[in-house]
Protein backbone atom coordinates (compact mmCIF):
# COMPACT_ATOMS: atom_id res chain seq x y z
CA UNK A 1 0.00 0.00 0.00
CA UNK A 2 1.30 3.38 -0.41
CA UNK A 3 1.37 6.36 1.57
CA UNK A 4 -1.70 7.74 -0.24
CA UNK A 5 -3.79 4.91 0.63
CA UNK A 6 -2.09 4.76 4.49
CA UNK A 7 -2.97 8.70 4.55
CA UNK A 8 -6.56 8.12 3.35
CA UNK A 9 -7.23 5.07 5.55
CA UNK A 10 -6.45 7.51 8.12
CA UNK A 11 -8.43 10.32 7.10
CA UNK A 12 -11.22 7.68 6.95
CA UNK A 13 -10.46 6.66 10.66
CA UNK A 14 -10.66 10.19 11.64
CA UNK A 15 -13.78 10.52 9.58
CA UNK A 16 -15.50 7.79 11.49
CA UNK A 17 -13.97 9.22 15.18
CA UNK A 18 -15.75 12.93 13.96
CA UNK A 19 -19.24 10.96 13.10
CA UNK A 20 -19.24 9.89 16.37
CA UNK A 21 -18.46 12.31 18.03
CA UNK A 22 -20.98 14.70 15.86
CA UNK A 23 -23.62 12.48 17.02
CA UNK A 24 -23.03 12.53 20.69
CA UNK A 25 -22.93 16.61 20.36
CA UNK A 26 -26.18 16.80 18.57
CA UNK A 27 -27.56 14.39 21.51
CA UNK A 28 -26.57 16.91 23.89
CA UNK A 29 -28.05 19.73 21.52
CA UNK A 30 -31.53 18.17 21.69
CA UNK A 31 -31.15 17.89 25.52
CA UNK A 32 -30.16 21.80 25.38
CA UNK A 33 -33.13 22.55 23.28
CA UNK A 34 -35.61 20.70 25.76
CA UNK A 35 -33.75 22.90 29.02
CA UNK A 36 -34.12 25.93 26.51
CA UNK A 37 -38.02 25.06 26.13
CA UNK A 38 -38.83 24.45 29.54
CA UNK A 39 -37.23 27.80 30.63
CA UNK A 40 -38.38 29.57 28.28
CA UNK A 41 -34.55 30.32 26.75
CA UNK A 42 -33.78 31.66 23.13
CA UNK A 43 -31.62 29.08 20.64
CA UNK A 44 -29.38 31.45 20.15
CA UNK A 45 -26.23 32.67 22.45
CA UNK A 46 -24.26 35.06 20.55
CA UNK A 47 -22.31 35.65 23.45
CA UNK A 48 -21.50 32.34 23.62
CA UNK A 49 -21.28 31.29 20.80
CA UNK A 50 -18.11 33.58 20.64
CA UNK A 51 -16.79 32.40 23.88
CA UNK A 52 -16.74 28.42 22.04
CA UNK A 53 -14.98 29.85 19.08
CA UNK A 54 -12.10 31.62 21.09
CA UNK A 55 -11.85 28.88 23.43
CA UNK A 56 -11.67 26.71 20.23
CA UNK A 57 -9.01 28.81 18.72
CA UNK A 58 -7.17 28.69 22.13
CA UNK A 59 -6.93 24.56 21.71
CA UNK A 60 -5.24 24.61 18.32
CA UNK A 61 -1.39 24.00 18.15
CA UNK A 62 -1.13 25.54 14.60
CA UNK A 63 -2.80 28.48 15.41
CA UNK A 64 -2.59 28.64 10.95
CA UNK A 65 -5.99 27.16 11.32
CA UNK A 66 -7.05 29.76 13.50
CA UNK A 67 -9.56 30.55 10.42
CA UNK A 68 -10.31 27.24 9.73
CA UNK A 69 -11.35 26.23 13.32
CA UNK A 70 -13.49 29.80 13.70
CA UNK A 71 -14.97 28.35 10.28
CA UNK A 72 -15.85 25.07 11.97
CA UNK A 73 -17.07 25.71 15.06
CA UNK A 74 -19.33 28.13 13.21
CA UNK A 75 -20.90 25.71 11.05
CA UNK A 76 -20.83 23.36 13.72
CA UNK A 77 -23.16 25.45 15.71
CA UNK A 78 -25.89 26.25 13.27
CA UNK A 79 -26.29 23.02 12.95
CA UNK A 80 -26.87 22.85 16.15
CA UNK A 81 -29.87 25.84 16.35
CA UNK A 82 -31.02 24.01 13.34
CA UNK A 83 -31.49 20.93 15.14
CA UNK A 84 -32.66 22.79 18.30
CA UNK A 85 -35.32 24.85 16.20
CA UNK A 86 -36.51 21.23 14.70
CA UNK A 87 -36.96 19.90 18.33
CA UNK A 88 -38.63 23.08 19.52
CA UNK A 89 -40.94 23.61 16.81
CA UNK A 90 -42.08 19.54 16.74
CA UNK A 91 -41.97 19.74 20.58
CA UNK A 92 -45.39 17.37 20.60
CA UNK A 93 -43.92 15.00 18.17
CA UNK A 94 -40.99 12.92 19.28
CA UNK A 95 -38.64 13.50 16.28
CA UNK A 96 -35.92 14.48 18.44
Amino acid sequence: MGRHEELRKEIDSIDRQLVQLFEKRMKVSTEIAEYKLANNVPVLDSQREKMVINRNISHLNDHTLDTYISEFSKHLMELSRRRQQECLHSQHTKTC
